[in-house]
């Protein structure tokens, strides 16, 4: 769940793990604009992205994820986490840590989260233990449109310690092909009595394996 493209919102494929069995995944991703949570990574430029992610039949799962940024240098971001992910009358539970790296972009800092969902519909919570104690609150809703598109909706609301708040919304329309998933996603973001708001929109290729 990190970011809102295939490569992003997908990057719920980046982050959730497969309890059915045991398994090592890979994957990768070229994206027009590298986007998360409203906010452009790479300058409102392109960036490549991949990860691994581990993950056994107890809901126990850990993986790994970079991507090449421009936040105000060209570097590269790394991230990593761990947690327990299990499905319970119906509801999937996940619960985790998750560790952000790319100093000159500020994004050494580190989150607690915990997210739940059920058939279509998604929320999560997520608690920046590193810096300035913010709270992140999103929720999502996945629907099956014609042409075997998909489409994600997603909502978040952070919670600074200091500062405004700020809202982003995103749309994300996707499509499976033969060899990898292609979507479009348009992002927007406000910061609560600002007037401060951007529209982003990107598109990304990407492919699990």
């Amino acid at each position: 769940s990190k970011a809102v493209a295939v490569a992003s919102l997908l990057s719920a494929g980046i982050m959730s793990a497969q309890v059915a069995n045991a398994d090592v995944s890979y994957n990768a991703a070229v994206v027009s604009d590298y986007v998360f949570r409203g906010v452009s990574f790479s300058d409102n430029g392109f960036a490549l992205q991949g990860g691994a992610d581990y993950s056994d039949a107890s809901g126990v799962y850990a993986g790994a994820w970079l991507s090449t940024i421009d936040a105000p240098e060209d570097e590269i971001e790394y991230d990593y986490y761990f947690g327990f992910a299990k499905e319970v009358s119906g509801l999937a539970f996940d619960a985790g840590y998750i560790a952000y790296n790319g100093d000159d972009a500020g994004l050494t800092n580190a989150e607690l989260y915990a997210t739940v969902a059920k058939d279509a519909a998604s929320g999560g919570l997520y608690i920046d233990i590193e810096n300035d104690n913010n709270v992140y609150l999103e929720g999502g809703y996945s629907m099956a449109l014609p042409e075997d598109l998909g489409l994600e909706l997603h909502a978040g609301y952070t919670l600074p310690d200091v500062g405004d708040s700020v809202i982003d919304l995103a749309g994300t329309v996707g499509k499976s092909l033969d060899v990898v998933d292609a979507a479009l996603t348009v992002s927007f973001i406000d910061e609560d009595g600002s007037g401060d708001s951007e529209i982003l929109a990107f598109v990304s290729v990407s492919k699990e394996f």
